[in-house]
């Protein structure tokens, strides 16, 4: 008999016995989570990084399965991770091992078919998005926003945000125009982000210089994009109107400077 059969065949007369042996249930339990529980995520991902330093290429491939498919079920601040530090390892595993980059692939046009057949999600569309980013092929991000735009509208109302960068680059500023939100509500949300990072730079000692100037860069970024989308489409007046709430009781000389920077960058005229 296989040394697990008392676990996977629960006969009732069996299961009439393990009532009565504590120590039989508490065994079943711990032998079920020892085979369900995979472990610690970012185990998980530090022991793809080993495999693959060992040339161990197959099982760092499914150890990067499992955590993009995983990782956010146990740890949700894992969010980031997943999309950036851990692709950037699979892609780095796909270059050694055409397997990993076909696996990846696979999962993008996977996600893709979901969006272009109405179920997709923003979460899906950033999944798809990254991929194609550390892929260096922003260009299909584009294209598959323009199917959202006709496939499911609302959609993507909610993933402009992820996909601005992309269209700016591409110049599709006509796209843009369509989907940004109103430029004094933009700078509610840059100000807002904005406080909220300077609080957590002053209250918490895990906030370094680096996440101030994160949060300096940051602002002076959506400021950009939003110029550029208002100037390519001849919104003169409200560029102007934007500038000047953006700059509004800013006292932090480096988005001060920041802004004049990029009024004589787009407002030349």
């Amino acid at each position: 008999m296989h040394k697990n059969a008392q676990f996977t065949s629960l006969t009732p007369d069996r299961i009439r016995r393990m009532k009565k042996n504590p120590f039989l249930i508490f065994a079943l339990i711990v032998f079920a989570l020892s085979c369900s529980d995979p472990g610690d995520p970012e185990k998980v991902l530090a022991r793809a990084r080993k495999y693959f330093r060992q040339g161990n290429y197959e099982k760092a491939l499914q150890d990067h399965i499992w955590f993009h498919n995983n990782a956010l079920k146990y740890k949700p601040s894992l969010y980031g991770i997943r999309l950036s530090f851990a692709l950037l390892d699979w892609i780095e595993l796909g270059k050694k091992y055409p397997k990993a980059h076909n696996k990846l692939i696979d999962i993008r046009i996977e996600n893709t078919e979901q969006i272009k057949n109405k179920h997709g999600t923003l979460e899906l569309f950033h999944d798809v998005k990254s991929i194609n980013k550390y892929l260096n092929e922003n260009g299909k991000t584009v294209a598959l926003y323009k199917e959202i735009v006709d496939c499911d509208f609302e959609l993507a109302k909610k993933c402009y945000d992820l996909a601005k960068e992309d269209l700016i680059s591409h110049e599709e500023f006509g796209l843009c125009n369509r989907f940004m939100k109103a430029p004094l509500f933009i700078v509610r949300d840059m100000r807002q982000m904005l406080d909220k990072n300077i609080k957590i730079y002053k209250t918490n000692p895990w906030a370094d210089e680096v996440h101030l100037a994160w949060t300096k860069k940051h602002y002076l970024k959506e400021a950009e994009y939003t110029l550029i989308v208002l100037v390519k489409n001849n919104r003169f007046a409200e560029a102007e109107r934007f500038l000047l709430e953006a700059s509004k009781d800013i006292d932090i000389a480096k988005i001060r400077d920041g802004l004049t920077r990029l009024r004589n960058k787009y407002m030349k005229n």
